[in-house]
C-alpha cells in the first residue's frame, strides 16, 4: 500500500479498496455539463472551451482513475485542466494527485486551511483560494457561480449554480431520500437555514453529492425532513427517552415521523441513527465555531 496514494488510511489491508475501480455512470444535464456517480458518491464536470472543469475527485485512488477515464471518454482531447473542491472531506475530494496532478484546484480558503494542515497522501493542495459567499467564475469559457453560504457540510463548502440551466450542485447536503443516516459532518445549527437560502436561486435541477438526481420540490422535503427530526429528537428529552439508545430513539422519533416522511427511501433503516446524531447536538450544545449562531468567528483570522 505504501506505493499508492492513501489518504490518511494506515493499515495495510485497505489497499484493495483504496485500489479497486468502480463503474462510473455519466449522464449530460446540459450543453457543457455533465455528471458522474459510481452509485454512491456523485459530482459534475464541464466542457470548457479547451479543457475539462472537473468538481471533486472522488473518494478513493481508483476511483478517481475511474473518474478521469470516464471524462476521457466523454469529452476525448479535453484534458482536465481545473478541479473545484466542493469540501475538504477525503471521500469526496481526497485524490487530485490520481485524477489530473497538474490541474489547477480551486477551494474555499477554510477547505484549503484544512486540507494544508492535515497533508493527507493523494489531496492536492489548491492553488487558488476563494472568499466570501459569492464567487463568479469565468474558465475555460464557462460561467457559473460558486456559493458557499456558510458553515452546512464540511468546511469551506462550496456550491455551484448554473443559472442559465437552471441547475444546483451541493455535495453531501441535501438528499431526496433518508440514506445518509448518521450526519456526521452536518453543522446542525445553522444547516437548514442556510440551505434554504438556496431557494431564493431560480433553479429546477438539484445535484447532490450522493445517490440520484432531484428537483426543487424534494430539495425543499429534505430540508423540512432535517427539521422534523430537529424537532421530535427534542421532544424526546421530554418524555424520557432514553436518547443514547439507538433501538429507543429509533422508535420514538420514527414512529413520529412516519406518516410523512416515511416515503423517503432509506427512512426505516437511517432514522434511528438520524435521531441519535441530532439528539446529541442539543444534549452537548453543537460540534465547535462553525456550529454556533455566529459562525463567521470562525473566519476572524482568514480575511483581512
Amino acid at each position: 500500500m505504501s506505493t499508492i496514494n492513501t489518504g490518511i488510511f494506515t493499515a495495510p489491508n485497505a489497499g484493495e479498496y483504496l485500489e479497486r475501480e468502480p463503474d462510473m455512470q455519466v449522464q449530460q444535464l446540459a450543453g457543457r455539463l455533465w455528471t458522474a456517480s459510481d452509485g454512491l458518491r456523485r459530482s459534475i464536470f464541464l466542457e470548457g472551451d479547451t479543457g475539462v472543469i472537473a468538481f471533486d475527485t472522488f473518494g478513493t485512488p481508483g476511483a478517481a482513475r475511474a473518474y478521469g477515464k470516464a471524462i476521457a471518454q466523454t469529452l476525448p482531447e479535453k484534458p482536465i485542466h481545473t478541479i473545484i473542491y466542493s469540501h475538504d472531506h477525503l471521500d469526496h475530494a481526497g485524490f487530485s494527485d490520481d485524477l489530473a496532478p497538474d490541474a489547477e484546484i480551486i477551494a474555499d480558503e477554510m477547505c484549503a486551511k484544512v486540507i494544508s494542515l492535515r497533508g493527507a497522501k493523494g489531496q492536492l493542495e489548491p492553488t487558488r483560494r476563494l472568499s466570501g459567499a459569492h464567487n463568479e467564475m469565468e474558465i475555460d469559457g464557462v460561467s457559473f457561480t460558486l456559493l458557499n453560504p456558510g458553515p452546512t457540510h464540511g468546511s469551506g463548502n462550496l456550491s455551484a449554480w448554473f443559472a442559465e440551466d437552471r441547475l444546483l450542485f451541493s455535495s453531501d447536503t441535501i438528499l431526496p431520500n433518508a440514506r445518509y443516516g448518521l450526519m456526521p459532518d452536518y453543522h446542525i445549527w445553522n444547516f437548514v437555514r442556510f440551505m434554504r437560502s438556496f431557494l431564493d436561486l431560480d433553479w429546477d435541477t438539484f445535484v447532490p453529492g450522493r445517490y440520484e438526481l432531484t428537483d426543487r420540490a424534494r430539495f425543499e422535503l429534505g430540508c423540512d425532513f432535517i427539521e422534523a427530526v430537529q424537532e421530535e429528537s427534542q421532544k424526546a428529552f421530554a418524555e424520557f427517552v432514553p436518547i443514547w439508545v439507538l433501538d429507543a430513539m429509533q422508535g420514538y422519533v420514527g414512529g413520529k415521523l412516519k406518516e410523512r416522511f416515511g416515503c423517503l427511501e432509506g427512512f426505516d433503516e437511517h432514522i434511528g441513527l438520524i435521531a441519535v446524531r441530532i439528539v446529541h447536538h442539543y444534549l452537548m450544545g453543537g460540534w465547535g465555531l462553525e456550529d454556533t449562531p455566529e459562525p463567521g468567528v470562525v473566519l476572524a483570522d482568514e480575511v483581512a
